[in-house]
């Protein structure tokens, strides 16, 4: 009997023991689902937030800075330094302009092609070749005779020797003609300006024609020079329509024309670009004073 009432405490109490414990697990199960709920939201609230805080501060910085600009516009619209720091930007890069177009029209290209080392010619050089046949073998006995292109001047006659060979001295760096004549051969006639390099390989055919070979192209120096003077005006005259924006400015009468003024004298190129930017920034300082302007201001 004692056995009996015993075993059925022991029951008993396990299965309070049991249904303790899955209360005690139902519970943390709960606080845990809660605690990770409640995580879940606090991070994507903050997300939210970090994704707002990126795009606002771009957002007040560029409403910030048109609210300041056009704060300094409006409060600064009387301010006659603005339109004298426009005038001075405008004036400076007419003035570079002025500076770069003179340059270019008092540079002489010529002077460059004589001074530099780079160009630099000798006055006399020795005019050298070789005369063959038409089978490679030493023409020797032949007539050179050397002229100067444009005066028909001589500077000399020379014979091939067994090997040849010839060399004709002291030749000046100018426009020369040189001519290979032999009887039963077909004269050749060389259009040249001699230089140290060059050595001439001359092959005589059988006949009785003239050859005529080489080519001396015109020069280009010209044509610089003409390209150069264009330019050179034409920064000039830009320059002073710079000038005379400087003095719209000053006058302060008519705003849209000062302003077209102003545009067209960057065209001056004054050191490339150092002008061109001067006047851009008086551009932009004369927009602020653009209510000075007699005919912006009609109130």
């Amino acid at each position: 009997m004692d056995e009996e009432r015993e075993r059925k405490l022991t029951s008993l109490r396990n299965r309070v023991r049991s249904q303790l414990k899955s209360d005690d697990s139902s519970v943390d199960e709960k606080k845990s689902g809660l605690l990770e709920k409640a995580t879940l939201k606090i991070s994507e609230k903050n997300d939210d937030d970090l994704q707002n805080l990126d795009e606002e501060p771009l957002t007040i910085s560029l409403s910030r800075i048109e609210q300041e600009f056009q704060r300094f516009a409006s409060s600064n619209k009387e301010n006659e330094k603005l339109r004298n720091v426009a005038a001075f930007c405008i004036l400076a890069g007419a003035i570079l302009g002025l500076l770069s177009g003179l340059m270019q029209l008092t540079g002489n290209p010529a002077e460059l092609v004589e001074n530099s080392q780079f160009f630099a010619i000798d006055d006399n050089v020795d005019v050298s070749g070789i005369v063959l046949f038409e089978d490679g073998a030493e023409f020797e006995g032949m007539i050179i005779e050397i002229y100067d292109l444009n005066t028909g001047k001589s500077y000399g006659t020379q014979v091939t020797g067994d090997d040849g060979f010839f060399v004709l001295k002291d030749i000046p760096q100018r426009p020369m003609r040189m001519e290979f004549s032999e009887e039963g051969y077909i004269s050749v006639h060389i259009t040249f300006i001699p230089d140290k390099a060059t050595l001439h390989y001359i092959t005589m055919h059988e006949g009785d024609d003239l050859t005529e070979l080489g080519n001396i192209d015109e020069s280009e120096l010209n044509k610089v020079v003409l390209v150069g003077t264009i330019v050179g005006v034409v920064s000039v005259l830009f320059a002073l329509l710079g000038i005379h924006a400087y003095f719209e400015v000053k006058r302060a009468k008519h705003y849209r024309r000062t302003l077209y003024f102003a545009g067209l004298s960057m065209f001056s190129r004054g050191l490339i670009i150092v002008g061109p930017a001067l006047t851009l920034i008086g551009m932009g300082f004369l927009t602020l004073a653009k209510f000075q302007f007699a005919d912006q201001n009609l109130e």
